[in-house]
């Protein structure tokens, strides 16, 4: 064979192999451009009603199952569903042994003896059963176990403050006692320990630099301010706020603030016995337990 027609032959070749390599790739595109393959309707699948008239029989059962811890504004929080937060527009009932990390946020909180997170807060109640704990709590009314007979808490008869307005000062070196039955107005630092007799009132504001004891039935109208611990033995009631530097025990049927006059609740720990009320707030800096 000649050389020319050998050189040409090559260059034919070449040119064919390159057309094959560089056109492949396309031959999907240009054989979609001449016969399309998408303009075929579309097949529906079965139940599925043509006008958008939504799902039928087969679509319903499809469905996820109804989750029964939620019914109607009603949140339960069980045992076994950890939670990072619940923000909630409803009441949120707290299962024992439930679980939330950070904050719970609703309108009425009931705790069914679990460890709440470190932040509640209520726009109208929380209800504490036995064996609860906290942090803080923050709602209009702050309720425990109720084990004796309601006598609507809201509404209980508080000591009259009617002589609190200009109440003399007096600053008492060592322990302070107020016997039984005795009213007392005066604001107070007492150097040692605070002692409120049974059925006994004091009206003025408190500080005290040890510990403060309320023997069952006594009163204080004002706040009270304590280097110590707190102790209330039952049926006491405090216009509050009550502070402590170790520990606040609220004995059974005592009651801290008013429903028009909210209060608050401090301390290093705070233990809460059954029939309490507190208006307002509760602050733990390490936990807080109701029994």
């Amino acid at each position: 064979m000649e050389p020319d027609a050998m050189r040409s032959l090559w260059v034919v070749l070449w040119f064919g192999a390159t057309v094959l390599v560089l056109g492949l790739p396309l031959w999907p595109a240009w054989r979609e451009m001449h016969h399309p393959s998408d303009v075929k309707p579309l097949p529906l699948p079965s139940g599925v009603a043509i006008g958008g008239a939504g799902p039928q029989r087969q679509g319903v059962e499809s469905r996820p199952p109804f989750d029964d811890s939620q019914i109607a504004d009603e949140l339960i929080v069980r045992s076994g569903d950890p939670r990072h937060e619940v923000d909630h527009p409803g009441d949120v009932i707290v299962e024992a042994g439930a679980q939330i990390d950070s904050v719970l946020r609703a309108r009425r909180v009931h705790c069914d003896g679990a460890r709440l997170p470190r932040t509640v807060h209520a726009t109208t109640a929380i209800d504490l059963g036995a064996g609860s704990l906290f942090c803080t709590l923050s709602a209009p009314v702050i309720r425990t176990e109720v084990r004796g007979e309601d006598r609507q808490r809201e509404n209980r008869a508080e000591p009259s403050c009617a002589d609190a307005l200009n109440p003399p000062r007096h600053c008492h070196a060592g322990d302070f006692e107020l016997p039984a039955s005795t009213t007392l107005v005066a604001d107070l630092v007492v150097q040692g320990s605070l002692t409120l007799g049974q059925d006994s009132i004091l009206t003025g504001n408190v500080k005290v630099h040890g510990d403060a004891e309320l023997l069952a039935g006594a009163a204080l109208v004002g706040a009270l301010f304590v280097q110590g611990s707190v102790h209330c033995h039952g049926n006491n009631r405090l216009s509050g706020p009550v502070a402590a530097g170790k520990r606040v025990w609220l004995g059974p049927d005592c009651v801290v603030g008013k429903a028009d006059v909210k209060a608050s609740v401090s301390a290093w720990d705070v233990r809460l016995d059954h029939d309490v009320t507190v208006f307002g707030r509760i602050a733990c800096v390490e936990a807080g337990e109701t029994l």
